[in-house]
């Protein structure tokens, strides 16, 4: 395959030459600069913006091929400019979740080596507070008009002073890093994900073409661009395609609905959980016939609701996928679905499953899911030992239990780290979660396992209820009795306000099973040492 097109920025040109006048992207944030304004933009007015803020960085700050810069930035177009501004630099963009404090930032930043950074004055207030905790940026850029910004930052419209004009792209290998994505940190430090522009690009091109989408179509982006299925499927699919885009800083569930009604979209890309509250918030108030597509990831769809939203207009697409494989690995298509898999593999990507010894496995029975490809990423960022137990003779594992059946359907059984050993049985966690999901009065649930004495570790169930209804933890102890085999049930439930979500809307189960490793201590130092706490 010819490599003169995977350039982000070549990427973006072709786009300019192709739909020139047309929207790219409308956003309930607009921007109010000097230089540009507005609430809607056209992919030449996208290059413009890009081509000045690529030659302000080099020109002003320094930046050169291959620096890092750091985004942290809610759902606004400077998101998607300066990303492009660092692809035309061939510089590595290094998204992060707008939710991180500094210390969770400071981490990462200082692993990655950048210097610069872009975000917002109110996430830097509430998020960060102190330019210190971040030592090594040297170049703070902040969003927002010029007398927002405050003394000693770097306000946009003084970095883009004096630049304008055609900005000409650094000619960079496709295979080069691109962008680092840090993983979420679930089972340690966060990892950083290199991605190349062909890793990015070719899968976009592939889905784009699988899912039909083209410059007719118009998608609500509600997901995190920070995240990568955000950042791929709503950034980069707009840019291949010709598709256009509006942008929400936030989720709302009434608004997305609301917004597709007005605009007419076609495309939705969501996560289950934002599909369960717009469920809740009666969707069949609004005309919602003109969209195409329902596109799920990042965790499992229930049937059910992919029936109700299929019932109500288009086809539901559920895709199976991670940060280092560029987000897409396997996709679930309307006129080859099969319920309860995630689907094929998408063209140019292999897929086995491997047992504990690195032996692949035969088909139905569980084991890891392994992948190789185009998509996957180039490695872990300054981390060797992560990249020796992650390879295997070319093969990237993925840390998801799953199997294949004998058409070559794969099916999720359960992250590998979220597997509970009891006893000597191993439970996964999501079959006994969706169980207790059909529970009429439970909206969410997430079963992790304590430390336990003897048994290793016990099932434990944390459950959000719906919205007015009430049930004791005793009571919903007792339905899991009586409808999960014993081996597999929750010995204790939790009921709780709120459980602890990503950016993505996943259950942090990370959270609780820290709440629960100290509980433990907790006991065993109250045991030892009766009447001192």
């Amino acid at each position: 395959m010819s490599g003169s097109w995977i350039s982000l920025a070549k990427v973006m040109d072709q786009a300019v030459q192709k739909h020139g006048d047309k929207i790219f992207v409308r956003t309930d944030t607009p921007l109010r600069y000097e230089f540009v304004e507005g609430d809607a933009f056209t992919f030449a007015d996208t290059v413009r913006v890009v081509d000045t803020l690529a030659a302000a960085l080099r020109d002003h700050l320094g930046v050169r091929q291959g620096d890092r810069i750091a985004l942290v930035l809610t759902n606004i177009p400077e998101f998607g400019f300066f990303c492009a501004a660092a692809g035309k630099l061939g510089a590595v963009m290094v998204p992060f979740n707008y939710m991180l404090k500094a210390d969770e930032l400071a981490y990462a930043i200082n692993d990655c080596g950048a210097r610069t950074i872009v975000t917002e004055k109110e996430l830097f207030c509430s998020n960060i507070g102190d330019r210190g905790k971040l030592p090594g940026i040297e170049n703070w850029i902040l969003t927002g008009p010029r007398n927002d910004v405050p003394k000693g930052f770097i306000a946009i419209d003084d970095l883009v002073e004096g630049s304008s004009g055609r900005f000409e792209s650094v000619d960079i290998h496709p295979d080069e890093v691109a962008g680092i994505f840090y993983t979420s940190g679930t089972t340690g430090r966060p990892k950083g994900a290199m991605l190349t522009a062909r890793s990015l690009l070719v899968p976009v091109r592939r889905s784009v073409r699988l899912l039909r989408v083209s410059r007719r179509d118009m998608a609500i982006a509600v997901l995190p661009l920070a995240h990568i299925f955000g950042f791929v499927t709503l950034l980069m699919a707009g840019v291949v395609s010709g598709a256009s885009g509006y942008l929400m800083r936030f989720f709302d569930p009434h608004k997305v609905l609301e917004n597709i009604e007005k605009y007419r979209a076609t495309i939705f890309v969501g996560v289950p959980a934002m599909y369960n509250m717009m469920l809740k918030a009666n969707p069949e108030k609004y005309d919602l016939s003109s969209i195409r597509l329902w596109i799920s990831g990042s965790d499992a769809m229930p049937v059910e609701q992919i029936r109700e939203f299929e019932a109500i207009s288009g086809r539901f697409i559920e895709g199976y996928g991670m940060v280092e494989t560029s987000s897409l690995i396997s996709v679930n298509l309307p006129f080859i679905r099969k319920p309860g898999s995630i689907g094929i593999p998408i063209p140019g990507i292999k897929v086995r499953i491997m047992d504990e010894e690195g032996n692949f496995v035969k088909r139905g029975e569980v084991g890891e899911i392994v992948v190789k490809g185009t998509s996957v990423m180039k490695g872990y960022w300054n981390n060797p030992e992560a990249n020796h137990r992650t390879f295997v003779r070319g093969w990237m594992r993925t840390g998801d239990m799953g199997r294949k059946d004998r058409l070559g359907y794969i099916y999720f059984v359960d992250r590998e780290k979220d597997v509970i050993k009891c006893g000597g049985y191993s439970i996964f966690s999501r079959e006994v979660e969706e169980k207790i999901l059909t529970h009429p009065k439970v909206f969410e649930a997430a079963l992790v396992g304590a430390p336990h004495p003897e048994k290793g570790e016990i099932p434990v169930a944390f459950v959000k209820l719906k919205e007015g209804e009430m049930v004791s933890p005793e009571e919903l102890l007792a339905w899991c009795r009586e409808n999960i085999a014993a081996y597999k049930a929750p010995r204790r439930v939790e009921v709780v306000d709120e459980l602890p979500l990503t950016m993505t809307l996943k259950v942090m189960k990370k959270e609780l099973r820290e709440r629960l490793i100290r509980e433990s201590k907790e006991k065993q130092y109250v045991e030892a040492f009766p009447g001192r706490q």
